[in-house]
């Protein structure tokens, strides 16, 4: 049995339209609570169905609601499926953080934040132990429910907005790189420990005549020395694959990177290409 602190926002609004439509019904508030424990699997008290139906209580008077037809929440879910996190802190705040070196691609998603009606906050992190980083964060429970809710509500916000999600997946996961041999020769690839994720991303760009390829790129347990320390890869790593020169050029021109020095490589393999 859940409670309605249990609830995203949007859940919440439901329960709340479904108890005055049975109140405009005749029924009673006993009923109601009932009711509401049957079809919802929510405890709700006599008093908050009071408060509610005579209009003394709003449960989503002071709650910031996410705009979820905005094409901007792909961007946001992509991001999020790449470097993004989601965390409820020591104060129990519903916190999205990204943390990263380019201060345009932290923009992007701060902008991104605030087109679904957030105020994201953006600020410069200095740290002794690596790279300093632009970090973005905000404050939402209804964002924070969903991006950790079921992965298929995530994967059809990118079905309908393939172009934001995409550049949000790649901005946050993908790398490009041209041939010193042969500048009109380029690839772009990202990686990810979630196989379905990159597929879904493969079925994407399929659908906008890009061509890709999916395949293991560290087995688990595999070792790899960064920044003088070794580790060992405690899952399968996947890697996406972009590398026909056709196709390259078509994902630059269609999809690109915010990320000013990752969009400059496909710009410099456009003028080769197209030479």
């Amino acid at each position: 049995m859940r409670s309605l602190k249990d609830l995203s926002p949007q859940e919440v609004g439901k329960v709340r339209e479904e108890v005055r439509r049975l109140r405009k019904e005749g029924l009673s508030y006993s009923r109601i609570t009932e009711i509401i424990k049957e079809e919802y699997g929510v405890g709700i008290s006599k008093a908050t169905v009071m408060r509610w139906c005579k209009g003394e209580s709003d449960p989503l008077r002071k709650v910031r609601r996410i705009n979820f037809e905005s094409p901007s929440l792909a961007y946001v879910v992509g991001v999020h499926l790449g470097d993004g996190s989601v965390s409820l802190d020591d104060r129990y705040r519903y916190r999205i953080r990204l943390k990263v070196v380019d201060r345009e691609f932290a923009g992007a998603f701060a902008e991104a934040l605030k087109d679904i009606g957030l105020r994201p906050s953006l600020y410069w992190e200095n740290d002794s132990s690596r790279v300093g980083r632009w970090v973005v964060e905000a404050v939402s429970k209804e964002l924070y429910m969903f991006l950790s809710g079921p992965r298929e509500k995530l994967f059809e916000v990118a079905g309908r907005w393939p172009v934001e999600f995409l550049r949000g997946f790649f901005d946050s996961e993908g790398s490009v790189s041209i041939s010193k041999k042969n500048p009109r020769k380029a690839s772009i690839t990202a990686d990810n420990y979630d196989k379905d994720v990159l597929k879904l991303c493969r079925d994407l760009l399929e659908g906008m005549g890009i061509h890709s390829t999916v395949y293991l790129a560290r087995k688990k347990g595999t070792k790899v020395v960064i920044r003088g320390q070794e580790y060992e890869y405690t899952s399968d790593l996947y890697r996406i694959s972009i590398h026909r020169r056709s196709s390259v050029a078509r994902f630059a021109e269609l999809i690109g990177f915010t990320i000013l020095r990752k969009q400059e490589k496909l710009a410099m393999f456009l003028q080769e290409y197209y030479s």
